[in-house]
């Protein structure tokens, strides 16, 4: 999906099942890790993103979005929707 503030920028939200989307939109950006997060007994996928400081694990429903020089970071829901609308 696309999204617009000034400009217009590229962003995939994770729901948390969502790797290949992912995968294929932050290519070597997004790793992906497993544990029992919700101790249910069922290994649940850990999104973590290179950004050009660090990595960072986002959490369900954060946005991965990639930057104009390609970069990518990760926002938050609420900080996201308040600032773009879906183009």
């Amino acid at each position: 999906m696309k999204y617009r503030r000034k400009e217009t920028i590229e962003a995939v939200q994770w729901n948390g099942k969502n790797q290949g989307e992912l995968k294929e939109f932050a290519k070597q950006f997004a790793m992906f890790d497993y544990a029992d997060v919700t101790n249910d007994g069922q290994l649940d996928h850990i999104l973590k993103v290179k950004t050009a400081e660090r990595i960072i694990i986002a959490d369900v429903g954060d946005y991965v979005v990639r930057g104009e020089k390609g970069d990518f970071f990760v926002m938050k829901k609420g900080e996201f929707e308040s600032i773009y609308e879906e183009a």
